[in-house]
């Protein structure tokens, strides 16, 4: 088979799905030779079947080694996965870190990332967009220049946000950001608009502000960026400022004219408990689907000895805070410690979260300590949770790997009762990227094995063909057929008992579609 990377699905991969409730099944989409990170997953809005990963992975370009950016895009729920796509570097000298993506209502998809070079400092943040569910991207361009702010830099972890609220803001692109690592405090948090599909920008601006600083003293203060079903644009941020509080804060920044001026109020502040530094402590806002007054805050706390994933949420937009729920359901001050949260809503407002989980491992803190991943969903925004499972398919030695940059973020969707996930481990002994699909109510996993198909037990001709196919079967067996477009739409269905079948193609366009007999595909293309 030859291979494109612009084309739809120019090597797609044959999967065997099976059904599995005592174990895992996990999928490495990232194949990487050296290291993959910090994973994005989104899901169309107009095909829950369309998902997209991103992730950084060290390449071998031009004599030397640099960070990237890859994609790869599913239109089966994630059963099988398109080629890999490798994002451009401005430069040849820069590299690439921290993809964030969000479709927009109408289907058009985001990539943000940093391309950039460190000393002399040089790059920016740029944006991307797919018009075809991940398959192609357009020419990037820049939203946040290293310059924007003559001293800060800033351009680390950038995090977007997409407006699909139905509202008069709809549409809007937000990207907050921080102030790169080699930069010393005091420090602030950043923001840009877009309301033209990302093409233009609005000047950078803080989202702090008023008497809810950040303060001097903080030296990555990332705002974790969400909107609300009603236009909102809102984020959580750190904070110490002894004359606002004399305690470390939480504030939420709340927008509603696309962050043109803001509201603040506090989500919590207490002095925090000290636990090793290589634990990923990232923290999440979310938003729930029908309700704009209803959030909730995800993050790391150590309040009980060791790592905890904790989570506060709010039925008043942000006005009340309930007090702590504790997620992950093992012994209280164990020992064993969990980081690297995500979560997300359904469509229907249940919750779920996942994270890295060390309860397994016989070694406690950081150093030494083998890992799991595992979910909890809740149905009362996120006021308690059911019984943790474990979405990792293995015990996952210890490599200190996890402790390098490029490991803060794993990422999860949550459609229906199917809970999807991406995350970064190191059971090869390289960080890959592995990805899985689980019905959360029954904790049943959909296993997906990923082969190079060369073989079929059945042919389609002519291809490339106009106005009709003929399939060839060996036996009679009943099957059922399916024809799709590049976007995963079905364009023609129907059902076989015999050994040949002839498909009318009238009213189909031209263009490159995938055939799909029980669980094997073909790719065809129509010449009109």
């Amino acid at each position: 088979m030859s291979l494109t990377i612009k084309t739809f699905i120019s090597c797609f991969l044959m999967v065997f799905l099976s059904f599995n409730s005592e174990g895992q099944t996990n999928i490495n989409i990232s194949n990487t030779n050296l290291f993959g990170g910090e994973p994005h997953l989104a899901v169309n809005p107009t095909n829950n079947q369309n998902l997209v990963a991103a992730w950084m992975d060290i390449v071998f370009i031009n004599g030397g080694f640099f960070m990237t950016i890859k994609t790869r895009a599913s239109f089966d729920g994630g059963n099988s996965w398109s080629a890999t796509f490798n994002q451009p570097h401005m430069s040849p000298t820069y590299g690439s870190a921290d993809p964030s993506m969000g479709f927009n209502s109408s289907g058009l998809l985001y990539l943000s990332y940093i391309d950039y070079r460190e000393a002399p400092d040089s790059g920016g943040i740029y944006v991307t967009r797919s018009a075809n569910g991940g398959l192609s991207w357009d020419t990037p361009s820049m939203a946040f220049d290293m310059y924007d702010h003559p001293t800060q830099r800033p351009i680390d972890r950038p995090w977007m946000v997409v407006d699909k609220s139905g509202t008069s803001s709809d549409g809007t692109v937000y990207i907050t950001t921080k102030p790169a690592p080699w930069i010393n405090p005091p420090s602030r948090n950043y923001y840009k608009v877009s309301t033209d599909n990302g093409i233009t920008w609005s000047a950078i601006a803080n989202v702090d502000g008023g008497i809810h600083l950040v303060g001097s003293s903080i030296s990555q203060p990332l705002a974790a960026p969400a909107v609300t079903v009603g236009g909102d644009f809102v984020a959580v941020y750190p904070s110490y400022v002894s004359s606002q509080n004399p305690l470390p804060s939480f504030y939420l920044a709340t927008s509603d004219d696309q962050g043109q001026t803001f509201n603040y109020q506090t989500v919590y502040y207490g002095v925090p408990a000290n636990s090793n530094q290589n634990f990923k402590k990232g923290y999440q806002l979310l938003t729930h689907p029908s309700d704009a007054t209803k959030m909730t805050f995800l993050t790391v706390e150590a309040s009980n000895g060791d790592a905890d994933i904790i989570c506060r949420n709010t039925i008043d937009a942000g006005a009340n805070w309930s007090t702590v729920s504790r997620i992950n359901d093992d012994a209280i001050g164990n020992g064993m410690a969990q980081d690297m949260v995500w979560g997300s809503y359904n469509e229907t407002g249940n919750l779920v979260v996942t994270w890295r989980d060390r309860r397994n491992s016989n070694v406690s803190d950081f150093w030494g300590a083998g890992y799991d991943f595992y979910y909890a969903v809740s149905t009362d925004n996120g006021q308690t949770f059911a019984q943790n499972n474990k979405i990792s398919s293995q015990f996952i030695p210890f490599d200190s790997l996890i402790s390098e940059n490029g490991n803060d973020f794993m990422s999860n969707v949550y459609r229906g009762d199917t809970l999807c996930t991406v995350w970064g481990d190191t059971r090869s002994g390289k960080m890959q990227i592995y990805f899985t699909k689980t019905i959360a109510s029954t904790n049943t996993t959909i296993g997906v094995s990923e082969l190079n198909k060369d073989s079929y037990n059945w042919t389609v001709s002519p291809n490339p063909t106009s106005d009709y196919l003929k399939l060839e079967f060996q036996d009679n067996s009943f099957r059922i057929i399916t024809i799709i477009d590049e976007i995963g739409r079905k364009v023609w269905n129907g059902t076989a008992n015999k050994k040949e079948v002839e498909v009318s193609l009238t009213g189909v366009s031209k263009g490159t579609y995938l055939v799909i007999v029980g669980e094997e595909f073909r790719k065809i293309i129509i010449e009109k």
